[in-house]
């Protein structure tokens, strides 16, 4: 019995260690009044390759900008409308998809009021394989996402800012536009058939058929001279 138990436990271990999360780092803190808060996005896809996910949080706090990594090579806009903030990345290409956990990229959000005393990020989540919350989707749509999570800030007179309320953030994507994301995809795509390996080949072939006629006609040119 004892076994069997331990046996269920340790399954239970590994099934809560390995589901699909998303959650933020800090979880929690101390900021100061005018600071600006950051927190990573993290995702944790259980060794399963994702291909998007809706990242929809419900947030006290204003948004300010989401900077991305390099995880998803593609992210929609931000939507933001009231207390919710709506962020997609995604990728089209099946070699790219995420695997792993990482960052996919810092939220950054400010106090409402100055007078606030703490505010709080939560990721709307209702079950798996429900697509109108929070997702991590495999290929075809299929959410996958088991777990988000909860983070919670107060707000203090005291502690240096490492970002303030006012500052600039480099690549802002709160400004990038539908277009830009499109645009950027094409770009992509035209690379990638310009760089497949069918056209390197046959540049690889092109460069050696050159290379020999240049040394045929030098070797011709000396021996004329001769």
């Amino acid at each position: 019995m004892k076994k069997i138990l331990g046996i269920a436990a340790l399954i239970m271990i590994l099934w809560v260690s390995t589901a699909a999360e998303i959650r933020f780092s800090p979880d929690s803190g101390n900021i100061g009044k005018g600071c600006l808060v950051t927190a990573d996005i993290i995702v944790n896809t259980d060794s399963r390759d994702i291909a998007a996910t809706d990242i929809m949080i419900e947030s006290s706090l204003d948004f300010v900008d989401f900077v991305p990594t390099k995880m998803f090579p593609y992210f929609l806009p931000p939507q933001v409308k009231d207390s919710m903030i709506h962020i997609v990345g995604f990728t089209i290409d099946p070699k790219h998809r995420v695997k792993g956990k990482w960052s996919i990229g810092t939220l950054y959000l400010k106090q409402k009021g100055y007078d606030d005393s703490d505010g709080t990020i939560k990721l709307y989540f209702k079950k798996k394989w429900d697509t109108t919350d929070s997702n991590l989707s495999v290929a075809g749509g299929i959410d996958i996402l088991d777990t988000v999570g909860t983070a919670y800030y107060q707000f203090t007179d005291s502690g240096a800012c490492a970002h303030y309320a006012g500052e600039a953030i480099n690549w802002w994507i709160a400004n990038a536009s539908l277009n830009s994301v499109i645009t950027k995809i094409n770009r992509n795509q035209r690379m990638q058939k310009i760089f497949n390996r069918k056209t390197l080949i046959a540049f690889a072939w092109l460069l050696i058929v050159i290379t020999f006629l240049f040394l045929y006609y030098k070797n011709t040119k000396q021996w004329k001279k001769r």
